[in-house]
């Protein structure tokens, strides 16, 4: 996909979600967030990490996931 392919889907994706990045500055150094650096962020993340999570295969009969496994697996060990 080129950059302006991958900008209208994030740019989708974060109105459909509610987030408005015209509120911040379109390229300030100063700012702790601005829009040419959250793009080009997201646009980093889905050409790398998407496929990595697509390709994941959960294990049927490995132990169910847990928010805080360390808890659990104390639990389990009593």
């Amino acid at each position: 996909m080129t950059d302006e392919q991958l900008d209208a889907y994030i740019r989708t994706r974060l109105a459909l979600a509610g987030v408005d990045l015209s509120v911040l500055p379109e390229d300030d150094e100063d700012a702790s967030a601005d829009q040419r650096r959250i793009m080009a962020s997201a646009r980093r993340f889905l050409r790398s990490t998407p496929g990595a999570i697509a390709d994941f295969e959960f294990d049927p009969m490995g132990p169910a996931p847990a928010i805080y496994p360390a808890e659990v697996s104390a639990r389990n060990h009593e």
